[in-house]
């Protein structure tokens, strides 16, 4: 009796060891009690995914901004230092050379915080929602978040007006549709924009110092088929891309500049009554002028942060009786240097 104890007090403690490695705790009793099952949430995965997708596919011009997300702490934080001045350089000095200590100013800067208005799905013959309807509905929703990203990005971009740094230039080509020989058929009454307004800018950029490196112009899509479709030099570099049988042409490469055509409106407007950058969301019309932008690479950066879904299931939402869900992003755009930002615009002058 007492070997046959031994051996059951064994069994039960070899038992207990193998089910605790398991992560299956064991009742007082020597019962088995089953631990919850880990449920993966769906949702939170498709919007994860697709969020992440729509990110990487972001718009080319965006791309160009120097990544800081490995920076950012904790989700919502981006911290980065700035370098302070360069040192003095002496010629034929004959004495000691002193010293300085670089002083690094450490920046934190919350992103922004975008959120999708809530999305509320019934479904009245089925238990539980078809995983392609939730799916459609999360890009749609990720698809947008990016979308007011970008948008805001270009604003945060493009300067207000002429300064230090910053500069503001108009277009000189021919009239739309006032030549009774050009076949343009676009808005009427703006100067076109050409190689010569190109030029101008690479100048003016390099008056004022600007990096060599890096510069990168983004037009909306009237300005930049103007641009593109009048000369044969830009029209060449097309007609060399490689042909597989998608023609879908977003960059070109003139004087310095990566020439980008922005896949959505951006809406930039330039106020030539003011001569100030229109106010986000005001309608491009009249006085109010379409404008893009220029930006250098090593001085601006973009930062993605923490992805979160917000869900209130069926069962739960007793006064709905729907499944409602809602998304949230955190990202930002801007300069990194506060002293060095280098930035232009350039607008479709009215004839």
């Amino acid at each position: 009796m007492k070997r046959f104890l031994k051996v059951m007090t064994c069994l039960l403690f070899l038992m207990g060891c193998v089910f605790m490695v398991l992560g299956q705790p064991i009742s007082a009793a020597g019962l088995l009690i089953a631990a919850p099952p880990v449920v993966l949430d769906t949702q939170t995965i498709v919007f994860l995914t697709s969020l992440k997708e729509e990110y990487q596919a972001i718009d080319t011009w965006l791309k160009e901004a120097e990544d800081l997300s490995s920076f950012v702490e904790d989700g919502q934080t981006l911290v980065f230092p700035e370098g302070g001045e360069d040192p003095l350089v002496y010629k034929n000095r004959v004495t000691d050379i002193d010293s300085v200590e670089p002083e690094e100013t450490v920046h934190k800067v919350a992103l922004d915080v975008y959120d999708s208005q809530n999305y509320k799905l019934r479904n009245i013959f089925l238990h539980a929602l078809p995983f392609e309807k939730v799916q459609f509905y999360t890009r749609k929703s990720a698809n947008a978040i990016v979308r007011q990203e970008i948008e805001d990005s270009a604003h945060n971009l493009t300067p207000e007006s002429v300064g230090n740094k910053r500069i503001v230039i108009g277009s000189t080509g021919i009239s739309r549709n006032t030549d009774g020989t050009t076949t343009i058929i676009t808005r009427e009454g703006l100067k076109v924009l050409c190689l010569d307004d190109i030029v101008t800018l690479a100048r003016a950029c390099d008056n004022q110092e600007f990096p060599d490196e890096g510069r990168n112009l983004v037009l909306p899509s009237d300005m930049w088929w103007d641009l593109v479709n009048n000369n044969s030099i830009l029209k060449g570099q097309m007609e060399r891309l490689g042909h597989d049988g998608t023609i879908k042409p977003l960059i070109v490469e003139y004087y310095g500049f990566k020439i980008h055509k922005s896949t959505q409106k951006l809406k930039i407007g330039y106020d030539i009554v003011n001569r100030i950058k229109a106010p986000q969301g005001t309608i491009i019309t009249n006085d109010i002028v379409p404008a893009g932008f220029v930006f250098i690479r090593a001085s601006v950066f973009r930062a993605s942060g923490m992805f979160e879904l917000f869900r209130k299931v069926k069962s739960q939402n007793t006064s709905g009786r729907a499944e409602e869900f809602g998304f949230q992003h955190r990202f930002k755009s801007d300069f990194q240097m506060s002293a060095q930002r280098y930035s232009a615009m350039i607008y479709m002058d009215k004839a």
